[in-house]
């Protein structure tokens, strides 16, 4: 009937969800703050706590009733005294361990996964006096193939967190790292974990290319996706959910489940119950680590309210497990995992219902096949996108649409791929058909997820902290479940709308056309970045290996068009970036060295194939000693390579002179050169084509390292700015001290992206003028003249 009111009722706060929520609030808050007090003044602290928390539940007790005010008095006290316990107790376990070398018996709590060091985990590390201690652990190059719950033997040096990582490792609850100089498996892996080896050893042998997303999907085996590049595409279109043991991710699984079961005519109590038994035996085919139990006891309570239709039941639960889980292990606060399992829950349970009546009326197959699916994705993504956005730097903007493409053929590919993994480990006979079938059943999304990541501009850059996100999040739902407003299909289409509008013009607007001439650093780690901008037009000169540190500093410089790129050389660390670049800006053409495109080294075959897969629409153009590309007023004449003669290493990194040209007179009025990874050898050989005075800025080859200059070279350069990418604390010493001294010797402002971030170089015919983004600032003046 038109105009007619289907809101379902507005559900009450439950005075255990508040007490949730406001422990797992103030324990975020507070854990951070707890890293640099003493042992001492924790135990007070957590003592005094404890006896104001026991006093006013006893209060409660005797009243017998709950104010919500008082509930939330109850739960900051609980939440001080619990977070100074685990404070108390991490600082002793890293007190006792300080410097502990020798023998260490580890617990894997984490998958091993690749890392700049070798291979690495999250362990809880017990030494042969018995102390426990939460760790991250370096392993060699041979890590590969280590689970969650496996034991392993470790001879090693425990360490506490260097300054500047301090804050990484305390709220991700780990008192430091053990670096590993020789280890071995310890004992038998248990059931759950043996299991689990067998379904990952099998999808291996049997997969094929295809084995990669069945490893995720269904053993929550995730580091051969990423090897793969495999990962990436699901994060470009709002999708990471789905290849990560998640509250969303369960929760669109066990809805599927229900959904075949009521269609075979179960009731709704047995649905229910065959449904949990699913979710336990899934969560036990990915290893069930504690992010898993979190999504699965999260994604449970999203079942009894979609289900059984019981929120209030739901609301409950969903306030206990926020209670259990943030009181005995406060890091978890600040755990993304959690905090994506639980808001994605929050979401669906008191937003679901109300999204859904927008299709009341509607045929029930229409609503279990569309509308619920996709109900349950927005009232997820409502409560936890702009988190997800600060995490991954980058808002999807197709995100919409792949969860309402991919919730369907998600589901197939994870109950399918369930069933079959499965019976390939019951009946090894059957398991080249059935991983295949496995395969087969992933291959659709797979498909899709990859034709929607390539559409261009598929993602928004976002450079912004994640505590205003989570308040945005809050804001949102708190103020649907406040306002509780009649949903109509015409008003959403009308928002959805206006929003696909304002995106449209933040990605269509040019990139600051009317900004000075600059060369900009980016801070991308341990590697190369180097934007030019002028008059328009823009050229990026590498993209380091770090997709979100370059997403979010594209996002800081406002960049929604890069005119073409260069990749100096192959390595990793200068190209690794290069697909994750597409997802945010529209890039024009790819430029590389001319003996590039023939070398048959991997990594260069790799590059190409890479650029090919990307169809840019400028292609791909190789470069020779003498070309010239021009960038408005900068002009980039190649210098280097004469040939390649390094099989595409540091060597042959392909070298810019760039001239810039302020009044239009055909002479440089300033000059600057960037030269990849090449070091003293080359420069000497290509000084005959620099100019005789030397260059104005100097991007400093290969990172800085020892070989990369000379007291000689610096002198012949003489730059007034030297640049240097470099990775905070990175494992190759990089800058070296004699190379940084040798510039600051010549007068040389160094600046280094570790300590200054993004710093940017403006040219006018008068001064360059040095802005940085953090410390290390410039000079008073911050200017240089001619």
């Amino acid at each position: 009937m038109m105009g007619e009111d289907l809101r379902p009722p507005r559900p009450h706060l439950p005075p255990l969800l508040v007490a949730g929520l406001v422990l797992w609030g103030a324990t975020a808050l507070l854990w951070p703050a707890l890293a640099g007090a003493s042992t001492k003044a924790l135990v007070a602290g957590g003592t005094a706590s404890l006896a104001a928390a026991v006093a006013v539940a006893a209060c409660l007790l005797r009243r017998g009733t709950a104010p919500l005010g008082a509930v939330a008095l109850l739960a900051l006290l609980v939440a001080a005294a619990s977070s100074c316990a685990g404070a108390a107790t991490l600082h002793g376990g890293s007190a006792a361990a300080r410097d502990g070398a020798g023998l260490w018996h580890c617990t894997l709590t984490t998958d091993a996964k690749p890392g700049d060091f070798g291979w690495q985990a999250e362990a809880r590390a017990r030494d042969g006096s018995g102390v426990v201690v939460p760790v991250r652990l370096y392993l060699p190059e041979d890590g590969a193939g280590l689970l969650q719950g496996d034991r392993v033997r470790v001879e090693g040096s425990f360490r506490e967190p260097a300054e500047e990582s301090r804050d990484f490792f305390w709220n991700g609850g780990l008192a430091g790292s053990i670096s590993s100089t020789a280890w071995e498996r310890e004992g038998e892996a248990p059931p759950l974990g043996t299991l689990r080896q067998r379904a990952i050893a099998a999808v291996a042998e049997h997969g094929g290319r295809g084995g990669a997303l069945v490893q995720a999907l269904v053993c929550g085996y995730r580091g051969p996706l990423e090897l793969a590049d495999g990962y990436a595409p699901f994060q470009t279109v709002g999708l990471a959910h789905l290849v990560a043991v998640s509250g969303a991710h369960l929760s669109l699984v066990t809805m599927f489940v229900a959904q075949l079961l009521r269609f075979a005519r179960l009731g709704r109590r047995a649905t229910a119950v065959v449904t949990a038994l699913f979710l336990a035996a899934y969560v036990g085919c990915v290893g069930m680590p504690v992010s898993a139990l979190r999504a699965a006891v999260m994604a449970t309570t999203a079942l009894l309210a979609l289900v059984a239709d019981r929120r209030s039941s739901a609301l409950n639960a969903l306030g206990l497990c926020l209670v259990v889980f943030v009181g005995l292990d406060p890091s978890c606060a600040l755990s993304a995992s959690f905090a994506l399992s639980a808001g994605s829950t929050l979401g669906i349970v008191l937003l679901a219902p109300l999204l859904s009546s927008v299709a009341a009326g509607r045929g029930k197959r229409l609503r279990s096949l569309v509308v619920e699916p996709v109900v349950l994705t927005v009232a997820s993504a409502l409560a936890t996108q702009p988190y997800a956005a600060a995490l991954f730097s980058q808002v999807p903007l197709l995100a919409p649409v792949a969860n309402v493409m991919a919730a369907p053929l998600f589901a197939l590919a994870c109950t399918g791929g369930f069933a079959a993994v499965v019976l390939a480990c019951l009946v090894p006979a059957l398991a080249p058909a059935a991983v295949g079938c496995a395969v087969a059943a992933a291959r659709p999304l797979e498909a899709v997820v990859a034709v929607l990541a390539r559409a261009p501009g598929s993602c928004l850059p976002v450079d912004v902290e994640a505590l205003p996100m989570v308040a945005l999040s809050t804001i949102l739902v708190g103020g649907l479940w406040v306002w509780w407003p009649v949903v109509r299909a015409r008003a959403v289409g009308g928002v959805v709308g206006a929003l696909a509008a304002l995106l449209l013009a933040a990605t269509a607007s040019p990139a600051l056309a009317a900004g000075p001439d600059e060369i900009v650093m980016l801070d991308v780690g341990q590697g190369d970045a180097f934007l030019l901008r002028s008059q328009g037009a823009t050229l990026l000169i590498d993209t380091g290996n770090r997709d979100g540190l370059l997403k979010e500093a594209i996002a800081r410089q406002g960049v929604h068009r890069i005119d073409r790129v260069a990749i100096t050389h192959a390595d990793d660390d200068h190209c690794g970036s290069l697909q994750a670049l597409g997802d945010v800006t529209r890039v024009g053409g790819l430029l590389v060295a001319d003996d590039l495109l023939s070398c048959p080294c991997e990594n260069c075959t790799e590059l190409v194939a890479e650029a090919e897969g990307e169809a840019y629409p400028g292609g791909i153009e190789g470069l020779s000693v003498g070309d010239a590309v021009g960038c408005g007023r900068f002009t980039l004449e190649v210098v280097w390579p004469d040939a390649f003669d390094d099989e595409g290493g540091n060597g042959d990194s392909l070298s810019f002179l760039c001239l810039w040209d302020g009044d239009g007179d055909g002479e440089a009025d300033w000059t600057a050169l960037f030269c990849g990874d090449a070091e003293a050898e080359e420069l000497e050989a290509m000084a005959a084509m620099l100019p005789p005075e030397g260059v104005d800025v100097l991007k400093v080859g290969h990172h800085g390292s020892r070989s990369s200059l000379d007291e000689n070279l610096a002198r012949r350069l003489a730059p007034a700015v030297a640049l240097v990418g470099v990775g905070q604390s990175n494992r190759y010493g990089h800058p070296a001290p004699e190379v940084l001294d040798a510039l600051t010797a010549v007068g040389a402002q160094v600046l280094c992206s570790d300590e200054v971030g993004d710093a940017s170089i403006a040219f006018s015919m008068e001064k360059l003028s040095v802005t940085t983004q953090k410390g290390a600032d410039p000079p008073p003046s911050g200017t240089m003249g001619p």
